[in-house]
């Protein structure tokens, strides 16, 4: 299993997630292409006892691995175009040389179009338009023409085996394809709406999706009549840290202090950086009160708790906090919240910081 593991991840280290996925899903419609041919290798062995057609097909089989090769040097465009061409070069010797068109050799050209569009990047209109066209000529062809003197002789129902087992593979092929794209889709967006709604540096929420959720979350409780709380945090002596010891270390500082925060916030909570050393907490169903003893419990736990740096620095951060929340029958909008939360958090700053005050 990690061997397997580890060839479907060639080529894909140090590459952006995009072109990661695609070379992974190469590197996987390779490693299929190798088990179905090696597959029609031991039915030309052992059921038709065609050793000279199945030596032909081992080498087709060995060749779909260079694929491999081409990305573990990353070498990833090549790769494809080398899969594609060696597909195709080897439909045309299966149904024209081989065997006949009756055994629906041919039908694999289907996938060269589907394949080229999914695999080759967006920019590389040319490859996939050529080898769609070709691929498109070379089933024409294959279709139309009849192979006199096939080097195998099989019977109606040896053709109609065979004809079946393509479509088999041409069907699982594609279901196969299009379920790793729709996952890689699916793990693409997770990690856009990651990028987007995440704060780089602290992990926690970003402003953008802070705004958007709490406005939500505020319609909800005004619709119902609940109580909702803000509560906005400042530190006391960030620039002091930047200008002291650096932007490194303030960045921890930044993010342990949202490690700290983190604690005390409830799963419903919207927890959020909004700005250089500015945090907030958007709090449903929570009265002013309630607010506050949240606020103090954070504003303590920060003042008390001592961040280890390196060179055995040790930094203890102190906060500013303002509460405001809105009633039953406010019906306040977020802005107004946000300005009443920042009015009471001038104040807290005023009163020499490290200290909590409620409007």
């Amino acid at each position: 299993m990690v061997f397997l593991k580890t060839l479907i991840n060639l080529g894909t280290a140090h590459q952006p997630f995009n072109i990661a996925n695609k070379v992974r899903m190469t590197n996987i419609v390779a490693l299929f292409s190798i088990v179905v041919a090696a597959l029609y290798t031991l039915n030309y062995i052992f059921i038709l006892s065609e050793p000279r057609v199945a030596f032909i097909n081992l080498l087709f089989t060995f060749a779909y691995a260079v694929t491999l090769l081409f990305n573990k040097y990353s070498a990833h465009k090549a790769s494809k175009i080398w899969f594609f061409s060696l597909l195709m070069l080897h439909l045309i010797v299966c149904t024209n040389i081989f065997v006949t068109n009756k055994t629906g050799f041919h039908l694999y050209f289907f996938l060269v179009p589907t394949g080229a569009f999914l695999l080759f990047e967006l920019k590389d209109k040319l490859e996939k338009l050529s080898l769609s066209f070709i691929a498109i000529i070379l089933f024409f062809y294959c279709e139309n023409t009849l192979n006199l003197s096939p080097l195998i002789e099989l019977s109606s129902e040896m053709n109609h085996i065979i004809y079946q087992s393509v479509f088999f593979f041409n069907m699982l092929e594609v279901v196969f394809v299009l379920t790793l794209f729709a996952n890689e889709i699916e793990i693409n967006h997770l990690k856009l709406t990651k990028q987007a709604t995440t704060d780089s540096v602290t992990g926690i929420y970003n402003r953008h999706h802070f705004f958007e959720q709490a406005t939500y979350n505020l319609a909800v409780a005004n619709e119902f009549k609940r109580s909702f709380s803000i509560i906005l945090l400042d530190f006391d002596n960030f620039k002091k840290i930047n200008d002291t010891y650096g932007h490194h270390i303030g960045d921890l500082s930044l993010l342990e202090t949202a490690n700290q925060i983190n604690t005390h916030c409830r799963s419903q909570d919207c927890f959020a950086r909004i700005g250089g050393d500015e945090f907030v907490i958007a709090l449903a169903d929570t009265t002013v009160h309630e607010a506050k003893v949240i606020a103090e419990r954070i504003q303590k736990s920060i003042e008390k708790n001592s961040i280890r740096a390196e060179n055995n620095i040790h930094l203890n951060c102190k906060v500013s906090i303002g509460v405001c929340s809105s009633t039953a029958d406010d019906n306040k909008q977020l802005k107004d919240l946000m300005l009443q939360a920042d009015k009471a958090l001038y104040q807290a700053k005023e009163q020499g910081g490290n200290r909590v005050v409620n409007l």
